[in-house]
């Protein structure tokens, strides 16, 4: 049963092998950021340009959508479309078997290529962390983004047991994914109870007073009580923010959820293929 679920899926699985591979090698070429936030980017090499357009691409977690798409939603939803399954369901293997065979294999090398990928990302940030900090890759933390490809891939896994169609499984992955991954952006500043600190700033933003909030998660901020004064270039800024040590906490807290999620959607999946369909 391995094997054979190995050559139905092979293609697929050195696809998304061959795309995460490359972004790392795009990595790799570029070599680490520099520790000068503002002229990082601007390398003459053509790879720091393509790894920066990959990274804002990837802030909205495309990646993820895209194994759901192509690796959940036709894992299931391609075999029932062309009535394929019952080839190994008259060979004494079972529902259940047959599909947890195909969740295991095929997961686990989602599971094992994007952790490279996210400890490569993090890698090539790390010296650019005293002045962005770590939440500025948040979502490609080596925590939160196997657990967030897990998730969009359960979650195709379901809309294709469920719809039994490749194309409308695959929208809903990506429209279902997209709509938890946005929901998790918006309750992240809520994990934790935010602090607050009210901190002196001159014309040019830099900080005069206090530790600097750089490397932190900025909530939300706007001026204070003293407002601006044109006169001395002195400003009041209220913070609301979270402290940076705590970015390996939201990476658990938000992985949790995630892993949840996925343990839900491939319950929720076995009990459809069992039940519901013929």
């Amino acid at each position: 049963m391995i094997w054979l679920t190995w050559r139905r899926h092979r293609f697929a699985v050195a696809a998304f092998t061959a795309l995460f591979l490359a972004i790392v090698a795009v990595y790799l070429l570029s070599g680490p950021l520099g520790s000068d936030a503002r002229t990082v980017y601007t390398f003459a090499s053509g790879f720091a340009r393509l790894v920066k357009a990959g990274e804002d691409v990837c802030g909205f977690m495309l990646l993820p959508l895209l194994v759901g798409m192509f690796a959940g939603a036709p894992l299931v939803s391609r075999e029932l479309e062309r009535r394929t399954f019952r080839y190994a369901w008259t060979q004494g293997v079972s529902r259940t078997h047959w599909l947890r065979t195909e969740v295991l294999l095929v997961g686990g090398a989602i599971l094992l290529i994007s952790t490279l990928y996210s400890a490569t990302h993090m890698l090539w940030f790390a010296p650019l962390v005293p002045e962005e900090g770590w939440f500025r890759i948040f979502n490609q933390g080596v925590v939160v983004f196997p657990a967030s490809c897990l998730f969009a891939f359960a979650f195709g896994v379901l809309a294709g047991t469920v719809l039994k169609r490749t194309v409308p499984a695959m929208v809903a992955a990506l429209v279902g994914s997209a709509v938890v991954f946005s929901a998790l952006g918006y309750l992240r500043p809520h994990y934790m109870a935010p602090l607050h600190r009210t901190q002196v700033e001159d014309g040019r933003l830099a900080p005069t007073t206090g530790e600097s909030l750089r490397d932190d998660f900025i909530v939300y901020s706007q001026s204070g009580p003293a407002g601006y004064s044109p006169d001395t270039g002195v400003s009041t800024w209220a913070y609301t923010y979270h402290p940076a040590e705590r970015f390996w906490t939201f990476q658990v807290v938000e992985a949790g959820i995630h892993l949840g999620l996925v343990m839900v959607c491939l319950v929720a999946a076995f009990w459809w293929l069992n039940r519901k369909t013929a």
